[in-house]
């Protein structure tokens, strides 16, 4: 929880909206995010697309892309947070994209596999992660790197 209280204060000052998108988290980020006093001043809000279909139809990500590189990929993770950052709005946007346990829900990912993408002043990075607990460990796992990942970016 240190780094998510710490993450809002800065955001807070630094004045930057924020949105995300989610998957395989199914949408605690949003709901650790709201669990503080006064983040309406920069969260615009988020969206759980949990479901290549929701992947399509909310984000309207390229079903081509998707059969392509498979939901759980980078690719898609930079997709979705381009998508998501344009459909709010914001200065910073989040997604993530995984597949937490105990089965590969698209049969290609491994289990633990996650990609977290930040798009940061049109500066998207996505990284990689692999985590090797049970499914609630590995989604409380994500999230917590989420906003490590974030923490880091906005520095001060």
């Amino acid at each position: 929880m240190e780094d998510i209280s710490l993450t809002i204060e800065k955001l807070k000052k630094a004045n930057f909206t924020l949105s995300v998108a989610e998957s395989c988290t199914g949408g605690r980020i949003a709901s650790n995010i709201v669990s503080f006093e006064g983040v309406s001043q920069f969260f615009l809000g988020g969206v759980v697309t949990y479901s290549t279909l929701s992947k399509i139809r909310i984000l309207n990500i390229d079903k081509k892309r998707i059969e392509l590189y498979g939901v759980v990929s980078p690719e898609i993770a930079k997709d979705m947070s381009n998508a998501v950052k344009d459909l709010f709005g914001s200065d910073i946007s989040i997604s993530i994209t995984g597949n937490v346990g105990s089965k590969s829900g698209d049969g290609l990912s491994p289990i633990g596999q996650v990609f977290i993408s930040i798009n940061f002043m049109n500066k998207v990075d996505v990284w990689e992660f692999n985590f090797n607990d049970d499914r609630n460990t590995n989604i409380e796992s994500a999230v917590s790197k989420v906003f490590i990942l974030l923490n880091n970016i906005l520095k001060n």
